[in-house]
């Protein structure tokens, strides 16, 4: 079957702007690769793993728990508080994706990615009459999902033979960083992931991964402490259905 040429070029579109992501993601899907299979999951469940889960940090947030033999709800709670970012995500895209069906709007909650996310939001308005940009959507975010199954595959099946000196997890954590400085727009946001870098390190020794947890509630008490005291600009305060 072959697209419209409409929607072929936005899916096309999509794949190229999200490409450079690639360097930052590829050597992450490696390391969670790695860490699915050192943390004692056999290589089918390190696969399946990848694909239903498809959410690196919620993987490698669990799997020392996993080692540990953590209790299950304390699984869960890393798990949801590590993915409470999407909520914010699905804020945003509701008023883009809210007239499509649902079958649509299931692929796309399930392929959504941070890099593709913050591509889109910067791209597209959802008064902007676009009427093809859930397809630019679905280019970058498959080519995302591609991505990240091919080198975490190469992560669970050939991270014996990864020489230990290339520090793939350096690299991964550059690419996050790479991600996170356009999302600075302003000072709430700022001063919110400061407070959250400087309780994560402090807190990295707690036991059963608390410290993340730790971080992410400083970030969000933080953030919303300068949002309610006008820290923010005016059009930043936008909802985005306005």
């Amino acid at each position: 079957m072959r697209l419209p040429r409409e929607q072929a070029s936005a899916l096309r579109d999509g794949a190229m702007a999200s490409a450079s992501l690639l360097f930052g993601m590829i050597p992450w899907g490696v390391v969670v690769g790695v860490a699915m299979v050192s943390a004692g999951l056999s290589e089918p469940q390190a696969v399946a793993m990848s694909l239903l889960v498809f959410a690196g940090s919620a993987q490698i947030a669990v799997l020392p728990l996993l080692i540990i033999k953590a209790p299950l709800w304390v699984m869960y709670a890393t798990v949801f508080v590590v993915n409470l970012r999407y909520v914010v995500y699905s804020a945003v895209l509701a008023p883009h994706f809210r007239a499509l069906s649902r079958p649509w709007r299931v692929l796309l909650s399930y392929i959504t990615v941070d890099g593709v996310f913050a591509l889109f939001a910067g791209r597209f308005q959802p008064e902007d009459g676009e009427p093809y940009k859930h397809w630019f959507f679905l280019g970058g975010s498959l080519l995302m999902w591609a991505g990240w199954q091919v080198s975490s595959w190469i992560g669970i099946f050939a991270g014996a033979m990864i020489p230990a000196e290339w520090s793939l997890e350096f690299a991964s954590t550059l690419g996050l960083i790479a991600l996170l400085i356009p999302l600075l727009h302003d000072r709430a946001v700022t001063w919110g992931a400061i407070a959250a870098g400087c309780v994560a390190l402090l807190a990295a020794g707690l036991p059963l991964n608390l410290g993340l947890l730790a971080a992410i509630a400083t970030f969000v008490v933080t953030g919303r402490n300068f949002f309610e005291r006008g820290a923010v600009s005016p059009a930043s305060k936008k909802l985005p259905s306005e």
